[in-house]
């Protein structure tokens, strides 16, 4: 098996755009099979969940495929961690004003190897991508950058 990837769902509703590098991105994490990180606690699945609907009711044109991938990483490509933050962490993110609805994403990161995070939502600001790689080790690329990494 290759890297595990945490994936914020930004990345999700590009590809639902027919974003060129997102689709090679997700398309690579299944011919490479990558793990895709979730958390036990299904916030993550939820929110692609809710992508997804979006996607399919606003009938962006990678919809269809985006479920596809969805449906097979869920079913072989997933790794479960805690999406729970420690608290340390919720303080600062939270002075930070960092969104919420993001912890899992950061926690679930926090416990893998490669620590990569793919991003590019305006929620990872600087000040937020610099407290994340000095504090946890994580590292936040865009979906172009996370191309190049192997």
């Amino acid at each position: 098996m290759g890297r595990d990837w945490t994936i914020d769902t930004y990345v999700l509703y590009k590809a639902a755009e027919v974003n060129y590098d997102a689709i090679v991105f997700l398309n690579r994490i299944i011919e490479e099979k990558h793990r895709v990180t979730f958390d036990y606690e299904d916030c993550i699945k939820e929110q692609y969940k809710r992508c997804l609907t979006k996607s399919q009711c606003e009938r962006k044109g990678g919809s269809e495929a985006l479920k596809k991938w969805f449906i097979f990483v869920v079913g072989s490509l997933a790794q479960k961690y805690s999406g729970k933050l420690y608290k340390r962490y919720q303080v600062k993110l939270k002075k930070l004003n960092f969104d919420q609805s993001d912890w899992p994403f950061v926690a679930v990161c926090a416990h893998t190897k490669n620590k990569n995070l793919v991003s590019e939502d305006s929620d990872y600001s600087e000040q937020i991508k610099e407290y994340l790689k000095k504090e946890m080790n994580i590292c936040v690329v865009s979906i172009q950058d996370s191309l190049k990494i192997r």
